[in-house]
């Protein structure tokens, strides 16, 4: 299964050059290279001085892959661990071992060679395998190696927990934690003095607090993202939210319409329905034209808008 430690005899992250595919979107950011210098000072095992902005993308995207499933942060330590020791997290797309391709060295009977060097559609195969191994959660309460090796079936079970822990810093770092509250992206929205006299007029070149005072800049305020925050289209994707029902928004839950140019994309910050019958909600928004708005709206509630509801990953 594995290639590196198992075919040449050498630790994935050291051994000769293999060709790989790029991960997720294929583009590797200053942000993942910029984390990949962090990282090697914190990690202790094969992986340490080895990371580097190809292989935090591909993390990402597994880690990305995980909290869409609504699963918590030790499935994706679990599926980081497995990386690790397959391939030194690259995905990797020549068959080396047998006929094994992509992040976690999948076997053709997993899926089609496209399938496995999706490194989403890799990781949700590797989650769907492992939470049929382990039932009602039981992975939880397992050691993440014993986990690791019932889903891969290695010849060399015992090369995944010594990986554990570097797999948790990490997922540690693209999954950062305690995250905000519902309450605590509603007060931070109320920051921005919305529907008053002292509202932030709306920019996109602009700043405050570090964050653009555009929509998706003002709602990666109210949830604590990175500065200056991601882009209207960056908000709807796996790496920050995952689509739910409209009729399941709850407070701090986004409504967004990522479609079009950068004048026509809104992204919105639910706080409640305005009415038992729930024909129109009240929510934040950073407003083209005016500023930060408060007001009753009834965007996504009828097919063809355009808008699509959405829970931030970041939320506690």
């Amino acid at each position: 299964m594995a290639v590196g430690v198992n075919v040449l005899g050498t630790p994935a992250a050291v051994a000769a050059p293999l060709p790989t595919a790029p991960c997720g979107g294929g583009q590797v950011t200053a942000g993942d290279t910029e984390l990949a210098a962090a990282l090697n000072g914190r990690l202790t095992m094969k992986m340490r001085g080895y990371m580097d902005g190809y292989r935090v993308s591909c993390a990402r995207v597994v880690v990305g892959a995980v909290r869409a499933r609504g699963l918590p942060r030790e499935a994706a330590v679990i599926a980081i661990t497995t990386a690790i020791v397959e391939t030194g997290v690259r995905n990797i797309n020549r068959e080396v071992d047998h006929d094994s391709l992509g992040v976690f060295q999948q076997r053709a009977t997993w899926g089609s060679a496209a399938q496995r060097l999706d490194v989403t559609w890799a990781t949700g195969a590797f989650m769907d395998k492992m939470l049929r191994k382990y039932p009602d959660g039981s992975w939880r309460t397992a050691v993440v190696g014993d986990v690791c090796q019932r889903v891969q079936v290695s010849k060399y079970p015992e090369r995944y927990q010594p990986q554990a822990a570097d797999g948790q810093v990490i997922v540690s770092a693209l999954w950062p934690v305690p995250g905000v509250s519902r309450a605590q992206v509603i007060a931070r929205a109320k920051t921005w003095k919305p529907a008053t006299a002292q509202r932030v007029p709306y920019s996109q070149t602009k700043k405050l607090g570090g964050y653009r005072t555009d929509g998706s800049g003002y709602v990666s305020m109210t949830l604590g993202l990175a500065k200056p925050g991601p882009i209207t289209t960056a908000l709807a994707t796996s790496t920050h939210t995952r689509p739910i029902k409209m009729t399941d928004l709850l407070q701090g839950d986004l409504v967004i319409d990522p479609v079009g140019g950068n004048t026509a994309r809104q992204a919105l910050i639910f706080d409640r329905w305005a009415d038992a019958k729930r024909t129109s909600y009240w929510a934040y928004q950073q407003r083209r034209d005016y500023g930060t708005d408060y007001r009753r709206l009834t965007h996504g509630l009828s097919p063809g808008t355009g808008f699509t509801a959405y829970r931030p990953l970041a939320f506690r």
